[in-house]
């Protein structure tokens, strides 16, 4: 059944409203299977990966997690998710505790970290709201799940790993 509104939302998005609720993030190093995922602990080399689109090492993360294809020709972007993200100010996100992890990801004005989790809390509702959830989009949430930051893709599609940056 689709999320026909906010309320039915973050009801049926519980676990992910939940971890949006904590007080702080990446306050450990990532706890998710570090097999899988290319773990990175530092800052520079996952910001490398998160904003390079030159896809001669690796594929660019937006065409990876964000592109027409990444999702089924049904799936509604729903505007009235963006509404209230932008009203309750993505959870707060801004005043919480990244236990240092902001600072090392802030360039100029911008903290990529934060603008690059709000851009994941919008898709991962829509993808609650559309009840679908593309395998790229389920590893993003375990990777926040186990205290991770998901943040590029080591490798040229279908092949690769989810790169995960770790605050450690």
């Amino acid at each position: 059944m689709m999320a026909e509104n906010w309320e039915q939302l973050l009801s049926k998005a519980q676990p992910l409203v939940d971890y949006l609720h904590r007080d702080g993030y990446f306050n450990q190093g990532f706890s998710g299977d570090r097999t899988a995922n290319l773990v990175i602990s530092d800052p520079e080399v996952a910001i490398d990966f998160a904003t390079n689109d030159s896809f001669e090492m690796f594929d660019e993360w937006q065409t990876v997690s964000d592109s027409p294809d990444v999702f089924p020709p049904a799936f509604e972007w729903k505007r009235w998710i963006d509404f209230n993200l932008r009203k309750n100010d993505y959870f707060g996100l801004r005043g919480k505790n990244f236990n240092g992890a902001d600072t090392k990801w802030t360039r100029g004005d911008g903290c990529l970290l934060i603008e690059l989790m709000h851009r994941d809390i919008r898709i991962l509702l829509n993808c609650y709201a559309n009840d679908s959830f593309p395998e790229i989009w389920k590893n993003i949430q375990s990777a926040y799940f186990n205290d991770g930051f998901p943040c590029g893709w080591d490798g040229k599609l279908p092949f690769g790993k989810l790169v995960v940056y770790s605050n450690e």
